[in-house]
């Protein structure tokens, strides 16, 4: 790698090799931002065959501008609209393993400065449901609770529409969370 290989290039080269490798994985690897490596990971050219940058890049030329060019020329207008799949995989022939990545990716970001300490915000959503739904003292619903309900959401979500993938992946991820706050407390 060249002092002048851009961050973007250095992402665009680590996902041709290996591009199961997590968004997380990537940033601390080359020191950037996860959000930088999943933006870069949705372009079209950063999922097709690039030349390979430290040898078919014409000399002086940004990477970043090279790869502007091969893409603004991309006609599929839909690109865009479609569900990211930061786990390496066409997203439209998921894998367990992929599913499992990207729902990592979900819940490993840095959320807690986005919503707050998980289990402090499920906390305050069981409260609220408890309220709004009239629960007794004697009645309480817990954190967990609410990872539960939140998976049984996205499972009648998935029962509407089981190709969409994202009620999958969000259903790992409460699943995951659930389970943290349910083995941790007695470890905290």
């Amino acid at each position: 790698m060249s002092k002048k290989e851009t961050k973007t290039a250095q992402i665009i080269r680590i996902l041709r090799v290996n591009p199961h490798d997590t968004d997380r994985v990537i940033a601390s690897n080359i020191g950037c931002t996860p959000s930088l490596v999943a933006k870069v990971r949705r372009w079209p050219a950063a999922r097709a065959e690039l030349p390979r940058v430290e040898t078919d890049a014409p000399a002086g030329v940004d990477v970043a501008t090279l790869t502007h060019e091969m893409t603004k020329n991309k006609t599929d207008s839909n690109a865009d609209l479609n569900p990211v799949n930061t786990a390496g995989v066409d997203p439209n022939a998921w894998t367990r393993t992929g599913i499992l990545n990207q729902a990592e990716q979900y819940v490993t970001k840095d959320r807690a400065a986005t919503h707050g300490d998980m289990e402090n915000n499920f906390q305050t959503i069981a409260d609220l449901w408890s309220n709004y739904l009239g629960i007794s003292d004697d009645i309480e619903l817990s954190p967990t609770d609410v990872a539960v309900m939140m998976t049984l959401l996205k499972i009648a979500r998935i029962k509407s529409n089981p190709e969409h993938c994202d009620n999958w992946i969000d259903a790992c991820g409460y699943l995951a969370c659930g389970g943290e706050l349910a083995t941790q407390k007695d470890h905290k």
